[in-house]
């Protein structure tokens, strides 16, 4: 039998219940779902199904990322809300598509693992699958996992195992649509320039779930859980001198800022490394800084705004970089973690004024215009067990 899986939260359950009905079948899996956005969420739910495949010990079948079919099925369907018409089109493509996959290897019967999704209407998937099956001269095998608690053993079987557990059904319209609800913003359509790795991030989630691959594979206990975070996103920054754009980096958790006035930037050479005791190895730092010209290692301040400027050569003694300009720097950023220590190395542990990398020395007024937010989400952390 061909099973279309969606994802590795309902296949696992599903795929579970469906050899105690058929022990006698062979399952094969096909992972058809150009209707996830975006690609690296794709590529994370793609990894996370391979696991609970191999766990499962069933073959497994990626179909075509072909997301233009899919977007041109869907056309003048991008309003529709979730389980809508645009679902139902949705349905289509993929039960479709897994049909004719189904023909192609020579199997009788099929189905989909959306069957146990609770976002998903079960008789119109019926209906859908019966239609489409006849068509081929198929059957769809519909089964009911969802009552008798079903649901909630699904949830804590994700639990149990693991599973990476997706907070949006899969295309961007939905997400667009279930976000602008919950007046949130879409961090998973979001990416840094330089491709830094940003907390809540879907490619931060990547990471997690590999370490949480490594660990099993090392035999390691470990804990997969959710943290809060307040994550911050840079939208868009401005600096202008004399209504020219100033080349600058804006650190992060840097405020908010419209048409602010610094005023005369006044540059010194602050006494920072007078407490090196709670950051490690900077005592080589603390001395090159110490007996470096004035001139070299520079800070500014302003006395009308709270913004803090910071010079490229400063930025460099403090994170061991070598950055020779902005652009630089813009396009192959730091580590995020290094940024944070930056912030709370010159400004303190819960600072969120602007702190302004540049790579050129003024004194005079600048416009500091910074769009940024700040939003609370949940971020999976794996823990080890030593």
């Amino acid at each position: 039998m061909l099973v279309h899986i969606c994802c590795s939260v309902d296949s696992h359950y599903f795929l579970n219940e469906l050899t105690k009905i058929y022990p006698n079948e062979k399952f094969i899996g096909f992972f058809y779902n150009p209707n996830i956005h975006p690609k690296n969420e794709y590529d994370l739910r793609l990894a996370d199904v391979k696991r609970s495949c191999d766990m499962l010990d069933i073959q497994l079948i990626e179909g075509e990322y072909d997301t233009n079919n899919w977007f041109n099925g869907v056309k003048g369907l991008e309003k529709e809300p979730e389980k809508g018409d645009r679902c139902i089109q949705c349905f289509d493509i993929r039960l479709i598509k897994t049909a004719s996959m189904a023909k192609e290897l020579g199997e009788k019967k099929f189905t989909t693992t959306l069957l146990s999704s609770p976002m998903k209407e079960q008789k119109i998937l019926y209906a859908q699958g019966d239609s489409i099956a006849e068509k081929e001269f198929l059957e769809f095998v519909k089964i009911d996992v969802r009552s008798n608690g079903g649901t909630q053993k699904q949830n804590e079987l994700a639990k149990t195992d693991n599973l990476y557990r997706q907070n949006y059904c899969g295309c961007h319209f939905a997400l667009e649509q279930q976000r602008n609800n919950q007046k949130r913003f879409s961090l998973e359509m979001m990416s840094h320039i330089g491709s830094q790795i940003l907390p809540g991030s879907i490619e931060e989630r990547r990471e997690i779930f590999t370490r949480r691959n490594e660990l099993e594979k090392q035999n390691q206990e470990y804990i997969l859980t959710q943290r809060k975070y307040l994550v911050w996103r840079l939208l868009s920054a401005k600096i202008e001198r004399g209504g020219s754009h100033m080349p600058s980096y804006i650190l992060a958790k840097s405020q908010n800022k419209k048409d602010a006035r610094t005023g005369t930037i006044f540059w010194i050479k602050p006494n920072i490394f007078k407490d090196t005791s709670k950051f490690y190895n900077l005592e080589q730092k603390a001395l090159k800084y110490e007996n470096a010209p004035t001139q070299k290692y520079l800070v500014g301040y302003s006395k009308k705004d709270d913004s803090v400027f910071v010079h490229l050569d400063m930025f460099n003694l403090i994170l061991g970089t070598s950055y020779k300009n902005i652009k630089e720097l813009l396009y192959n950023p730091p580590k995020y973690s290094d940024e944070i220590f930056f912030r709370n190395f010159l400004c303190g542990d819960d600072s969120i004024n602007p702190i302004i990398v540049i790579d050129e020395i003024y004194t005079e007024s600048v416009k500091v215009n910074i769009k940024c937010i700040f939003q609370e989400e949940a971020i999976f952390r794996v823990i080890q067990n030593l």
